[in-house]
């Protein structure tokens, strides 16, 4: 554990080249859990200075561990996916401490970051180049698929494993050292992961961390994105902050990934088995309290089935457990005056209640007649909430489920299976699935982000091939 104890309580530094940073109390920042409002332990913020060393140290790394074989990469792998799994319940105390999650998200969090990891394992084995033909006939062509070098991963608090260990094992399958540029919400969790890979047998310098609080993380982003050694950022989060590492990555001429929000769409056709698609279009919805990129915020019903879905619906409420903590009380009330505007606007709750309970917990709710002109209609509701239309027609659906900037995932309830491919192929978005919720994730299959949701993909040993790139050795006679 690289943690130390100050004067303050647990203190969480930056990590460079497998050793902590030790930096002044000045540059410490506290990290609090939304559920109690109490300040369980500090980070200390980076600085440009040390953003730089960071970088510095996985460009050194960089020179060894390209030239690992793709084997020992692959061992190392998995065995950190082995070791991560092991360590899952110190996992959820972290994990539910910093973010005040429900208590089992962080077992489904580990396990699919388990998957991601042994996935892009198993494609770096694949990686391969082409002997193009030649042009004269006479000389050869041989065109080699190079990792980009460094990178940096800036994951998101909301689903902590997953989101950092899809990344940071794609690059290092790819052949990349990187620079995590940690959640200032979730420090200590993310830090878990540089543990599992160092007992995993990952070389110091390959994998690096540093945190910045809120004030700090213009000036550090820039130092890294910035620096002369960084090839490419995946950055996963709100389009908000989106917009302005993309802005940064741009000034700089490097290349992104980028996985952002989305209103994802749940589309109930007639024939659909009712019980089943309420069900999971109440999971989709409640999960982690809403706070998921692709968490279903729209549930679109055919109106021949309104009543029966409604039904069900209700009933799938009743049943449903806590959804855990909003990350910050502000982010509870947010989302909780965001459904108080769309009321006052003239929608009405058809399920549950918008109650705020505590400092940070909301009641699911379902939210129906929706005016056009509400903020709802445009914004994520990044909260344990969704809002319910109908519609007439398979075109009237694909129209609605289209109408957003955004384009992550879409979900499908029906028997019919040809019907549903039809249907698919017209919805702008990264990915459609059938008679499962929105964010469903098939480990074998990329998770890409399309319209205003981002672009590039990650998942399912995609991501591994986003950090290489093509170079072409031409042997002339």
């Amino acid at each position: 554990m690289y943690t130390h104890s100050s004067a303050s309580g647990l203190v969480v530094p930056c990590v460079i080249n497998g050793e902590p940073v030790t930096l002044p109390d000045a540059q410490n920042f506290p990290v609090v859990n939304g559920k109690t409002g109490d300040v369980v332990h500090f980070a200390q913020s980076a600085t440009p200075e040390v953003a730089a060393r960071a970088v510095e140290a996985a460009s050194r790394a960089f020179k060894s561990w390209k030239k690992v074989s793709v084997l020992q990469r692959r061992d190392i792998l998995h065995r950190a996916a082995d070791i991560l799994q092991q360590r899952a319940a110190e996992a959820k105390k972290r994990i539910t401490t910093e973010t005040s999650c429900d208590e089992n998200w962080p077992a489904f969090d580990c396990k699919l970051a388990a998957t991601a990891i042994r996935q892009n394992a198993a494609t770096a084995m694949t990686l391969g180049g082409k002997i193009p033909p030649s042009d004269d006939g006479v000389s050869t062509s041989l065109v080699f698929r190079e990792p980009v070098g460094v990178v940096t991963i800036i994951p998101p608090w909301n689903a902590i494993m997953i989101m950092a260990c899809r990344g940071i094992s794609a690059a290092l399958a790819a052949g990349c050292t990187v620079v995590l540029k940690a959640s200032e919400m979730s420090p200590w969790s993310h830090q878990l992961i540089l543990e599992v890979f160092k007992e995993a047998g990952l070389p110091d310098g390959v994998l690096n961390q540093i945190q910045s609080s809120r004030k700090d993380a213009a000036n550090v982003t820039e130092a890294v994105i910035g620096h002369p050694s960084l090839r490419k950022i995946e950055f996963v989060g709100s389009p908000v902050v989106g917009r302005i590492i993309g802005s940064i990555a741009a000034r700089h001429l490097k290349p992104i990934l980028m996985e952002l929000g989305d209103q994802s769409p749940a589309i109930v056709l007639e024939d659909a088995d009712m019980k089943l698609a309420a069900e999971k279009c109440v999971v989709g919805t409640v999960i982690n309290h809403g706070q998921l990129c692709f968490g279903t915020e729209r549930i679109l019903v055919h109106e021949k089935a309104k009543d029966a879905f409604m039904k069900e619906l209700v009933a799938a409420m009743k049943t449903t457990q806590s959804a855990g903590s909003a990350i910050t009380s502000d982010a509870a009330q947010r989302t909780h005056t965001l459904i108080e505007q769309a009321i006052a606007d003239g929608a009405e709750i058809i399920a549950g209640d918008n109650k705020l309970i505590g400092r940070s917990s909301l009641h699911p709710s379902v939210l129906g007649n929706i005016n056009e002109k509400s903020k709802i209609r445009s914004e994520e509701i990044w909260g344990p909430s969704a809002t319910f239309a109908t519609f007439s027609s398979d075109k009237e659906a694909i129209e609605i489920a289209n109408r957003t900037d955004y384009g992550l995932s879409a979900s499908i309830f029906t028997r019919d299976y040809a019907r549903a491919l039809r249907i698919g192929r017209d919805l702008d978005f990264g990915q459609v699935q059938v008679n499962a919720f929105t964010l469903h994730v098939s480990s074998t299959a990329p998770v890409t982000g399309h319209k205003g949701s981002g672009w590039g993909s990650n998942g399912g040993g995609y991501g591994v091939e986003e950090f290489t790139f093509h170079k072409h050795i031409c042997l002339c006679p």
